[in-house]
């Protein structure tokens, strides 16, 4: 092949200098002969004019160039290569970094070394970097800057992090997360691009390692697509990505012998019947990526695998959100419970059956039987008739507040739920949260919102369901996000006729309201009835107490989700309350507190909240339900006895989610069956694939 190709592109590397680069600060830049055939050189700059110039003075053939990534000190500017390139000069190292900038992702093709990719493997690395991307995306990370080396595929994501140990390591365990979940026998994800000094492909120059042959062709580095610029992913989900692959040193236990390092992961996952492909790691660490997950046999290989390190440390991990937060421990209750403690297997084997069978409805009674009172049961029975009842299984909604669900397995089907709490609080935000949550499982909802126009209700639901990788934020208004129409519309055909919303255009009484619902409910069996709230009802007393009526309404409500084995939840705001909010304080008579199954109230973690709870509950300023943006309070759960827990939640500004913690970014299955682009952006026509 003719070694007559472009050396550089000028507009690219402006576009990369302007991009990776804040307007006037120091980078370093530095080209790289052949190896062990000439000095390095390197050149300090502020601009790509000053580089470009310089560059033109330096013979570039079977050379590679190089830029600093990262915040380099501007006292580097003073050194002898200002503005200029000079070969065997002292370069930029750790400690002349100020800060990190960019969390640089490199999916590199496995090949000899000092060769060109070939037009195979650069594919296969494009096919790894699509992985990442979709994966990263799913956990929260905001849109990177994506770019062909010439050989392999960049992923770079705007981090912000100040240059510590801390920060070096929470980076290089990123990287290594990536590697164990991503790296393949083709392509290797680089762990070694972690230190703040680690310099990257200059886009724009010419790769050229090897010869240039038809086979494995010199290639020029590009940006692909057309972003300038890029959103800092916050170091929450960072964190998340470092933790994404824990891994666990096992203590002695009988199912490896009381001697761990001893412990053969693939006899195990033999043993158990479970199919899977064996990767080694050059530390001599193993991977064994599973044909298929243990918790969701969709997922297939290779998107969740089993680690095994040299010491004896497993980890377990699944790449989808629905499993990213099962580890090794999991895995081995799921599989081999007889391992652990009887009492521990039984108690997970019980709760797993109740979660499968959630939504089977009824076999005891049906539904039209409820409703008109007829039963083949008697009226009255003796204590031996009800022993001999067969047991039921409880039926729960799950809201994803996680320690809710954990501590009441989530709400009962058959109970009345309370939330309560002042304007502002995040009722309603928390409410639509836990109607996606119970779309999501398959359950039907039913939903009356008097406050909220159904385009105000949706456009709020349409947010949350999008998540952040699918909102827009708004030029006009600071801190206004809104979804697109085409999202909206995937959002709707997921959502189905899983949610019906009621029309306020059919008035606000609440006998007609109660009764259109109870219709709706008999009508689409529904597991979920949402009632926000109760007073923007009419109760329509003539000269009845208004305090009775309402009291009669939640009778009834609760009558509702007794016969229709569903969960019934109204919103009740309090009255003005002289002190720290309580679930006295709620609007209308007394008997709304003892009257409900759950009584939940939602507070803003502001100023007040704190100074009221140590008031109240001599709360220290380490408590942590100081934590989050908002909190929800378990006043009364009937069953479990659940009193006085508060829960931390963290909000989310571009999506109007309540979040279990800061980096949480659930994806809801919306997403699966639809033609919405997945962000990478088409690869740009002028680099040669």
């Amino acid at each position: 092949m003719s070694e007559t190709v472009r050396l550089i592109d000028e507009q690219m590397i402006r576009r990369a200098v302007a991009t990776l680069v804040p307007a006037g600060e120091v980078f370093e830049v530095r080209i790289l002969g052949k190896r062990g055939k000439q000095k390095p050189i390197s050149g300090y700059f502020t601009d790509a004019d000053t580089l470009i110039r310089e560059m033109g003075k330096c013979d570039l053939r079977n050379t590679n160039v190089y830029i600093t990534l990262q915040a380099v000190s501007e006292d580097c500017y003073s050194r002898s290569q200002h503005d200029c390139f000079i070969a065997g000069a002292a370069s930029t190292g750790d400690g002349d970094i100020d800060s990190y900038q960019w969390l640089f992702i490199d999916m590199d093709p496995v090949r000899k070394s000092e060769i060109s990719s070939t037009d195979e493997e650069l594919h296969e690395a494009t096919a790894l970097a699509k992985r990442v991307y979709l994966y990263l995306q799913t956990i929260g990370f905001e849109e990177p800057l994506i770019a062909c080396s010439g050989n392999g595929m960049h992923l770079l994501y705007s981090i912000g992090l100040e240059n510590t140990q801390e920060n070096a390591e929470l980076v290089h365990r990123c990287l290594m997360s990536l590697d164990m979940m991503f790296s393949t026998e083709k392509v290797k994800i680089d762990t070694v691009n972690f230190n703040p000094s680690r310099i990257c492909k200059l886009y724009g120059t010419l790769a050229q390692k090897g010869a240039n042959t038809a086979k494995r062709p010199y290639r020029m580095s590009a940006i692909i697509g057309q972003n300038t610029e890029y959103v800092q992913t916050k170091k929450v989900y960072l964190e998340e990505l470092a933790n994404a692959v824990q891994i666990e040193k096992p203590k002695p236990e009988r199912y490896n012998n009381f001697s761990p390092s001893t412990f053969d992961a693939a006899i195990w996952l033999d043993r158990h019947g479970m199919r899977y492909t064996e990767k080694k790691f050059s530390d001599g660490g193993r991977k064994f990526v599973l044909e298929e997950c243990p918790f969701n046999p969709e997922h297939k290989a290779p998107d969740s695998f089993v680690v095994q390190q040299t010491d004896g440390r497993m980890g377990f991990s699944c790449s989808h959100n629905s499993c990213r937060h099962y580890n090794w421990h999991d895995l081995w209750m799921k599989v081999d419970p007889n391992t652990y403690s009887e009492i521990t297997a039984a108690e997970d084997k019980r709760i797993e059956a109740g979660w499968k069978q959630h939504n089977a409805g009824r076999t005891d009674i049906t539904y039209s039987e409820a409703i008109i009172g007829e039963s083949s049961e008697p009226i009255w029975m003796t204590a031996e008739m009800v022993a001999s009842k067969p047991e039921e299984v409880r039926q729960f909604i799950r809201t994803g507040c996680n320690v809710l669900d954990q501590r009441m397995m989530g709400l009962e089907k058959g109970a009345l739920s309370l939330v309560s709490g002042l304007r502002g609080g995040g009722k309603s935000t928390l409410l639509n949260g836990w109607i996606l949550n119970a779309i999501q499982d398959g359950h039907t909802v039913v939903c009356y919102s008097g406050e909220l126009s159904d385009r105000n209700m949706m456009r709020w639901i349409f947010l949350q369901a999008a998540g952040k990788a699918h909102t827009v934020a708004s030029n006009k208004y600071a801190n206004m996000f809104y979804t697109k129409k085409e999202i909206d519309l995937a959002i709707s055909r997921w959502m189905g006729d899983r949610f019906w919303l009621y029309n306020n255009v059919y008035g606000n009484n609440y006998q007609k309201v109660y009764e259109l619902i109870r219709r709706q409910v008999e009508e689409k069996h529904a597991d979920f009835i949402v009632i926000d709230n109760i007073m923007a009802l009419d109760l329509d007393i003539g000269s009845r107490d208004k305090w009775e009526a309402q009291t009669n309404f939640i009778w009834k409500l609760k009558e509702l989700a007794t016969i229709s084995f569903s969960h019934v939840l109204f919103v009740a705001h309090p009255r003005k309350a002289a002190g720290f909010l309580r679930l006295d304080d709620v609007s209308g008579s007394g008997n709304i507190g003892n009257i409900v199954d759950n009584a939940f109230i939602v507070h803003r973690n502001n100023d007040d909240f704190r100074n009221r709870t140590k008031a109240e509950f001599k709360r220290p300023d380490t408590w942590e339900g100081y934590q989050g943006s908002n909190v929800i309070e378990i006043c009364k759960n009937r069953d479990n006895g659940v009193q006085d827990l508060f829960i931390p939640l963290w909000y989310e500004q571009e999506t109007k989610r309540l979040k279990n913690y800061a980096s949480e970014n659930i994806i809801y299955g919306w997403t699966k069956d639809t033609n919405i682009p997945d962000g990478f952006t088409a690869v740009n026509e002028e680099v040669p694939w």
